[in-house]
């Protein structure tokens, strides 16, 4: 799902659904797979199999998609991400990664005859495996289950604190020593699963995402309790999930039949402070 409606893609091809009935649906051809697709505002990004990037104006129909070149010597890895407003390219070399900016709605399309000028770093050496983005903050996962945020943190996004903008990833120390196997964000919220099954959360709680008797903001990571939200053991969490205000726990029993259920705390329609189970 999108703010203006959804997107899909298979083979070649990419397809922008409208939600309004006023815009037409769109279908973008490419020349080579498609591996991954993602937005700003007002932009498309579609990465590729052969590791380019295209770009095009989201209400640019049948526009022409501008191929960016992410060719470049020892890159193992790329990976595409968006905040509402930004569009950024990980890459991912066989001892490091680095983040290249590539556009930004207020300007563009950035000028990468100048990549160095838009490179971003890590604090060490690290080679990123995810990465996850809210409305204005990201954050990275790399090989070993650390986890890095940066941009705004005014609501406690990045867990790190109250700060209000960092323009480079920073390790979220609050997690250090702990294994995360997947992170997901919100709107303005972010959620880490564990290599064990635990689950934090931390950001913006206006509509209970980040679980019962939370703060309005949690700067850093809280542990999330499945037995006291949702009362069901915490080992058997299996997965988690986001959307702008709510937070999804998804558990599978121990039985043979394997059951999945999911759990949301939070709402993207009314403002709560609880969960919902979703049948």
């Amino acid at each position: 799902m999108t703010w203006f409606g959804w997107i899909s893609f298979e083979g070649h091809r990419v397809a922008l659904y409208f939600s309004t009935p006023s815009q037409s649906d769109d279908i973008i051809e490419l020349d080579d797979e498609v591996v991954h697709v993602t937005c700003t505002h007002l932009h498309v990004g579609i990465l590729l199999k052969n590791g380019r990037v295209g770009v095009r104006r989201i209400d640019d129909l049948d526009g022409k998609v501008e191929m960016l070149n992410m060719e470049e010597a020892g890159v193992e890895n790329r990976i595409l991400v968006s905040t509402s407003r930004q569009m950024f390219v990980v890459l991912v070399h066989k001892g490091r990664s680095e983040v290249l900016r590539i556009l930004d709605d207020a300007v563009g399309i950035e000028n990468l005859k100048d990549k160095l000028k838009h490179r971003i770093a890590f604090p060490w050496p690290v080679k990123i495996e995810q990465a996850a983005a809210g409305h204005d903050f990201l954050i990275y996962r790399d090989s070993t289950g650390n986890l890095f945020s940066m941009g705004t943190g005014t609501r406690g996004e990045l867990g790190v604190g109250l700060v209000r903008h960092l323009d480079e990833p920073v390790h979220i120390e609050q997690l250090a020593g702990i294994r995360i196997s997947k992170v997901v964000c919100g709107g303005w919220h972010t959620v880490a699963l564990t290599a064990a099954g635990d689950v934090y959360t931390w950001g913006w709680n206006r509509n209970g995402q980040l679980g019962k008797d939370k703060m309005i903001t949690e700067v850093y990571p809280i542990l999330i309790d499945p037995l006291e939200e949702f009362n069901c053991p915490e080992e058997n969490v299996d997965d988690i999930e986001a959307t702008e205000n709510s937070s999804t726990i998804i558990v599978k029993s121990t039985d043979s039949k394997n059951e999945i259920t999911k759990y949301m705390l939070g709402s993207d329609t009314v403002p709560i402070n609880g969960f919902h189970l979703i049948l």
